[in-house]
């Protein structure tokens, strides 16, 4: 019997850098939620653990390494005589894209490996998740929330009614070290040492997130324009979707998110889009 695990990509509604850090990472406040029904998919089956098996239209990209494999070594670690079976990963989102996609795969993952023994259903995972990655552990609940820190911290805001996006992607090619090129070019300034904290937001309507996200931006979408130009290019078409209401980069991209008010809004935008740029990714979602 197979198991399914669904992937969600990620969405960074907001990412402010709050400044360079001296241990050198960037202070972050991030303000995240999850497509519904656009992301990856990792089905488990039972057999001999082996190297996971990739599908999928993005399946090319990964190359030889994906963190499934990792995320099976780290429970591997934790468990001793831990039995993974056999994982094949549908790679539906672009890679290295902005959206999440390697982080949702091992938070996936990790989710799924925990289900198939009954002593590792309670179990904290936290600090595997935070082992592989920074946005790992926002991924492993799939939940709009805010990020703080370097995305280890992490408070649950729900959104308070129903948010659609359309997501768009070029598909053009992105180098290997994409989200490092990008902070060089933000040059960020160093941390202030009097930085107050922020109480995450409570929103009362989905105007509210749309005006939040609007007001907050992404501060990386200046330097990631100067590394992809193509990304203004997608802004533009995004905003001039009928009844966008705001159209960002995510994370340092290169996709990019219009939001929406309504399902028919954002469907009849996304298919609109297709028309007009065939040769893009894009997909429409309820977010959460």
């Amino acid at each position: 019997m197979s198991k399914l695990e669904f992937a969600p990509a990620k969405i960074n509604l907001t990412l402010e850098v709050l400044g360079r850090r001296s241990d050198g990472y960037h202070e972050l406040r991030s303000f995240v939620a999850f497509a519904a029904d656009v992301g990856d998919r990792l089905t488990r089956e039972l057999g001999p653990a082996s190297k996971t098996e990739v599908t999928g239209p993005f399946a090319t990209g990964l190359g030889d390494a994906n963190l499934v494999d990792e995320a099976v070594a780290a429970m591997s670690r934790l468990v001793p005589d831990f039995v993974a079976g056999r994982l094949t990963l549908e790679k539906n989102l672009p890679v290295a894209s902005g959206i999440g996609g390697g982080s949702a795969d091992a938070a996936a993952a990790l989710r799924l490996l925990r289900g198939t023994r009954a002593d590792l259903v309670s179990r904290d995972l936290g600090a595997v998740a935070r082992a592989l990655g920074a946005d790992v552990p926002v991924c492993l609940k799939s939940q709009s929330a805010v990020m703080t820190g370097t995305g280890e911290h992490i408070t649950e805001v729900a959104l308070p009614g129903e948010l659609y996006a359309v997501l768009a992607n070029p598909l053009i090619e992105v180098p290997a070290k994409k989200t490092a090129e990008v902070f060089r070019l933000l040059n960020a300034e160093p941390l202030p040492s009097d930085l107050e904290p922020e109480n995450p937001p409570v929103f009362s309507s989905v105007g509210d997130v749309i005006r939040y996200a609007a007001l907050r931006g992404n501060a990386l979408e200046a330097p990631a324009r100067q590394l992809f130009p193509e990304i203004i290019n997608v802004l533009s078409e995004l905003a001039k979707l009928p009844r966008s209401r705001v159209a960002q980069l995510s994370g340092a991209g290169p996709t990019c998110f219009a939001l929406f008010e309504s399902e028919t809004a954002a469907q009849t935008g996304a298919r609109m889009l297709k028309t007009r740029q065939p040769k893009w990714w894009v997909a429409a979602s309820r977010l959460t």
